[in-house]
């Protein structure tokens, strides 16, 4: 009977071996913070403009169903896209305001990425939204807002907290960068994810 039990015992702790000997700090994640955060956590730093981000949303949004208990947040940085990149972060923070993110966000990649037409300014990101359901009022009462210049400041102060000069550029628990060029595969990308999850 001891027997028996010790095998399910090891049989249980296999795959947590195997995780901790498959992915290996400073390979596949880099330690960026000494402390984490008190509740699970995964921050995408993302940018409208960016390729790898458009190519790389449904495996974010495959997250939510893979790690349940976690924390999932973008954060759209400014620096890329020259001049749109500060309006399109704003976009984004609109589309959280106004409780239209998920909508929003496939559209503004598909216009970008998929029918190659970048917006030029912040009238045509009204545009955007009003063909999409947002009335041009509404989109105005927001997109100047004091929520919506704070939540912009709050990106912007992510971002820099952690020093994040590319997309996508994801943190886990707010102490583990992923080095994306290591993930390899989709379903890789989860495994390392929810092994970073359950280090702390």
């Amino acid at each position: 009977m001891k027997n028996i039990l010790f095998s399910l015992f090891v049989f249980m702790l296999t795959p947590l071996a195997m995780a901790a000997t498959e992915f290996k700090e400073g390979v596949e994640y880099t330690v960026v913070k000494e402390t984490a955060t008190s509740t699970p956590e995964v921050i995408e730093f993302f940018s409208y403009v960016c390729p790898h981000c458009y190519s790389f949303e449904p495996l974010v949004n495959g997250l939510a169903e893979r790690v349940p208990d976690a924390d999932i947040k973008k954060v759209p940085v400014s620096f890329l896209g020259r001049d749109m990149g500060p309006v399109l972060q704003k976009a984004y923070a609109a589309a959280r305001l106004l409780e239209v993110e998920d909508k929003m966000t496939p559209v503004i990649f598909e216009q970008i990425h998929r029918h190659k037409k970048m917006p030029q300014s912040m009238d045509d990101v009204k545009a955007i939204f009003v063909a999409n359901g947002v009335e041009a009022r509404t989109f105005d009462g927001v997109i100047n807002s004091f929520a919506l210049n704070g939540m912009v400041a709050q990106y912007d102060r992510t971002t820099e907290a952690f020093n994040v000069r590319g997309t996508p550029t994801i943190v886990v628990n707010g102490k583990y960068e992923l080095n994306m060029g290591e993930i390899g595969s989709e379903e890789r990308f989860y495994r390392i994810v929810e092994h970073l999850l359950s280090m702390e």
